[in-house]
C-alpha cells in the first residue's frame, strides 16, 4: 500500500491536475477534511476560553469593588450568594426582552440566544454547579485581584464547582448554627 497519508493540503503537490477519481483526490479531500476539524476545534477552544474568562472577570470585578475589597477570603455560603448574584446579573435585560416579546409577538434570534443562554447556564448551576474562582484561598484571591484579564493565564487561577443557594437553604442555615457549620464546611445544607 502506498504511503500517500499527506496531513497538509501544502505538502500535496500537483492538486491541480488530479483526477476526481484518483488517489490524489483523496488525499486533497482528507487534507481538507483535517483542517476544516482543526479549525473547528480552534474556535471551539477559543469560544470556551472566553465564556470562561468572561466569568472570572465578573467574579474579579465584584470582589474589587469597595465594598469587598477588604475582605481576604470567602465563606462556602457567601461563595454561593456571589454566584447567584452572578446568575442574576442579566435578569432585568431578560425581563425586558420578555415584555417586548409579549408586546412585538418574538423576538430577533441574537435575543432569543441570550435568553436561551441565561436559562442554560442557571440549569447547569443547579444540576451540576459552575466553574467559579476557588475564594476560599486566599493566594487565589490575591492572583484573582491582579490578574490583568489575560485569557491564557486563566490557569493560574484555581476553580472549584459551586452551585447556588436556594431560599430555603438559606432560612436553614440561619436558624440552626451547627447547621450552618456544617453547611459552610461542606457546602452541603444538613435537613
Amino acid at each position: 500500500m502506498p504511503n500517500n497519508k499527506r496531513k497538509r493540503m501544502s505538502k500535496i503537490k500537483g492538486k491541480e491536475k488530479a483526477h476526481p477519481y484518483s488517489r490524489k483526490a483523496r488525499q486533497i479531500s482528507r487534507a481538507m477534511n483535517k483542517e476544516a476539524l482543526l479549525s473547528k476545534a480552534k474556535i471551539d477552544r477559543v469560544n470556551s476560553a472566553m465564556s470562561r474568562g468572561q466569568k472570572i472577570v465578573w467574579f474579579r470585578d465584584r470582589i474589587n469593588e469597595d465594598d469587598l475589597k477588604t475582605q481576604k477570603t470567602w465563606t462556602i455560603m457567601e461563595m454561593r450568594l456571589l454566584l447567584d448574584e452572578y446568575l442574576q446579573r442579566n435578569d432585568e435585560d431578560i425581563e425586558e426582552l420578555r415584555v417586548k416579546r409579549e408586546e412585538t409577538r418574538g423576538l430577533s434570534p441574537k435575543e432569543e440566544l441570550f435568553v436561551q443562554v441565561m436559562e442554560t447556564e442557571r440549569k447547569e448551576a443547579k444540576l451540576a454547579g459552575l466553574d467559579v474562582p476557588d475564594l476560599n484561598n486566599g493566594l487565589v484571591v490575591k492572583t484573582l485581584r491582579i490578574w490583568d484579564g489575560d485569557v491564557n493565564s486563566i490557569t493560574t487561577i484555581k476553580l472549584v464547582k459551586c452551585k447556588p443557594t436556594d431560599a430555603d437553604e438559606v432560612s436553614a442555615t440561619s436558624a440552626d448554627p451547627s447547621a450552618q457549620a456544617i453547611a459552610q464546611a461542606t457546602g452541603m445544607v444538613v435537613g
